[in-house]
């Protein structure tokens, strides 16, 4: 019995979209730039990728000259340019290892059709004493929509009030700091992916997070939209810089997207035990929006709008979903903050 020879590629034989849908389930960009080295078709068909994660080892800016200090991806691609360099059409050559940066727009400008993308910082922004937790998520537009933070300290915490540095005034003064730095970190991060929002016009979910899970800024396909827009419009307003003097090739940690006057609703335990035995010492709550996001509604209207947002801000750790539903029965209180 004689056998056909069949020396073809098993992946030709496959169909575009069906390649596609495996480069969107593998997601993680430095995975899919060594795709990109296996074959000519890999290499023309992920740029065409449309969900995607990025982790970030280290973020710079395009003008930072700092070259002794590499990112893991700069590293990767200088390993792999010789193999990619006769896989690479004349007419799109790849840029030179020595020109490259490593700024997030740089990164994701290999890409053409960006719909979902999420991107993973090396660590949290909060310097935290220890035994200290916080938990954030906030949505953006062109500028902060809300922002929902979570803070507690571990352990049995005989004193409640006193764990924050005595007192209920440094108690509140404590859980202040922890809503200021939350929101100073989520807007940092909203002016670094502004960049990107506005050459990606096809994106519709952009997730930023770190490695640490402390904090998440959401923006959603309306959200990027309104972004888009008011760059568009030359709102140079909406930017702060606030930096610090140690913060070299941490530019999006010095320049933020300005916090417009909020209005906070606080709900506090002193102490207080989860189901599952563990324990929270002056356990906050925190729902953060614009004094002038929503227009005229009763305080009803507020409160459930606040409460939605607090309950829908963790889904996905039952441990907090506890926290919040705990705190939630305990009184409210409401502050309110100038734009900074």
């Amino acid at each position: 019995m004689e056998f056909e020879s069949d020396h073809s590629d098993g992946f030709d034989r496959l169909p575009d979209p069906l390649i596609h849908l495996m480069f969107n389930q593998i997601s993680d960009i430095k995975t899919l730039i060594r795709c990109r080295s296996v074959s000519k078709r890999f290499n023309s068909l992920v740029p065409q990728a449309d969900s995607l994660l990025l982790r970030v080892d280290r973020v710079i800016s395009a003008t930072d000259s700092d070259d002794d200090d590499d990112s893991f991806l700069i590293a990767f691609l200088r390993s792999i340019i010789k193999s990619l360099h006769h896989l690479v059409s004349p007419s799109k050559a790849l840029p030179s290892p020595a020109r490259s940066q490593n700024s997030p727009a740089q990164i994701l400008r290999e890409f053409e059709r960006i719909r979902n993308l999420q991107i993973e910082l090396p660590s949290g922004d909060l310097r935290l004493e220890k035994g200290t937790t916080i938990r954030w998520k906030a949505d953006f537009g062109k500028t902060l929509k809300s922002c929902v933070i979570l803070g507690f300290r571990s352990g049995d915490g005989g004193g409640g009030e006193a764990e924050f540095g005595g007192g209920a005034g440094a108690g509140l003064k404590m859980r202040v700091v922890w809503t200021i730095s939350a929101l100073i970190a989520a807007s940092a991060r909203h002016y670094m992916m502004v960049e990107v929002v506005n050459e990606h016009k096809e994106l519709e979910n952009l997730v930023i997070k770190d490695r640490d899970d402390e904090g998440k800024v959401v923006m959603d396909k309306k959200g990027l939209k309104e972004c888009r827009e008011s760059q568009g419009e030359g709102e140079e307003a909406e930017v702060n810089n606030a930096s610090s003097g140690n913060g070299v090739g941490l530019w999006w940690r010095n320049n933020r997207t300005t916090v417009p006057a909020v209005r906070m609703r606080m709900w506090h335990e002193a102490r207080m035990e989860l189901s599952g035995g563990m324990k929270m010492v002056g356990a906050t709550l925190v729902v953060v929006r614009p004094t002038n996001g929503g227009g005229e509604r009763s305080e009803v209207e507020e409160q459930n709008g606040d409460v939605g947002l607090a309950l829908g801000a963790f889904g996905e750790d039952a441990v907090y979903c506890e926290a919040v539903e705990r705190l939630l029965k305990s009184r409210s209180y409401i502050l309110e903050m100038n734009s900074f």
